[in-house]
């Protein structure tokens, strides 16, 4: 693992980075929860990380937690350029930070763990699907947008194993980590519902009675396309045997890592 300084210049990228509006709006959804997901992934590690007795292990998450640091501050400046045209996004946002107040607060650090190994496996699925599994939606795309992406969903598959290894560590089990992953994927899949029906409601009411229609259905089929993608994907995290050093690297991820400077450079 290595801490990265993509130097990106994506401040002013529309909303609407890819022709496929109805794409980049529910990837956009992605990116308002990031910088309440990570400070929370950064603080579940840093608790973590003062009881674990590995020293490779601590190395791991001091890396880890300077990577997701880079990560919330970029999605923080892109969705400036959000709030601005889609501030019903503001009280979204706060309803999920107070979430995980309240779980840093009222639940075991085990819990926390588990439902920080959730999203990073459900990460990877996001990482696959960047990498491979949407190359026509990047056609004519901003590439400021698709780098960020692609840089930020790189550097999850890098430091894909470590909040496995600190569930683990922690006493974590198959049945801690399932009811982690499955507590993710319901959690961030209705924030990520909520953030992008709002924001397309409000494409949308600038629409004529045509655009609307075709939009709704183009969201119809995204949704349908990237569910196709992702139940085979979380089916075999499921698995007991699941672990994520199992994953092979992605398509392109080890050129992209290799372009982006190092944050000492």
């Amino acid at each position: 693992m290595h801490v990265r300084n993509p130097k990106l210049d994506f401040a002013q990228a529309l909303p609407h980075w890819a022709p496929n509006i109805e794409f980049a709006q529910i990837t956009n959804a992605g990116s308002t929860s990031l910088p309440c997901v990570e400070a929370y992934l950064m603080a579940v590690m840093n608790r973590a990380v003062r009881t674990l007795q590995e020293p490779g292990l601590k190395r791991d998450v001091a890396l880890f937690t300077a990577q997701e640091g880079n990560h919330y501050r970029q999605h923080d400046v892109f969705n400036e350029t959000l709030y601005g045209r889609y501030p019903g996004l503001r009280p979204i946002m706060a309803q999920l930070k107070a979430d995980y107040a309240f779980m840093l607060k009222d639940e075991s650090l085990l819990v926390n763990a588990a439902y920080c190994e959730g999203f990073e496996s459900l990460g990877l699925i996001y990482a696959e699907f960047m990498f491979e599994g949407c190359d026509d939606l990047l056609v004519g795309a901003d590439e400021r947008q698709v780098r960020m992406w692609r840089w930020h969903l790189a550097e999850e598959f890098e430091h894909r194993t470590v909040c496995y290894d600190v569930h683990k560590a922690l006493g974590g089990d198959y049945v801690s980590r399932l009811k982690g992953f499955f507590r993710a994927v319901k959690h961030l899949g209705k924030f990520g519902k909520d953030a992008s029906t709002y924001m397309l409601s409000v494409d949308r009411a600038e629409m004529s009675d045509a655009e609307r229609e075709t939009s709704r259905a183009r969201e119809k089929v995204h949704r349908k396309r990237f569910g196709n993608f992702a139940l085979p994907r979380l089916l075999t995290i499921i698995l007991p045997g699941y672990d994520p050093r199992q994953k092979r690297a992605f398509r392109g991820i080890p050129e992209l890592l290799a372009s982006v400077p190092l944050a000492a450079e």
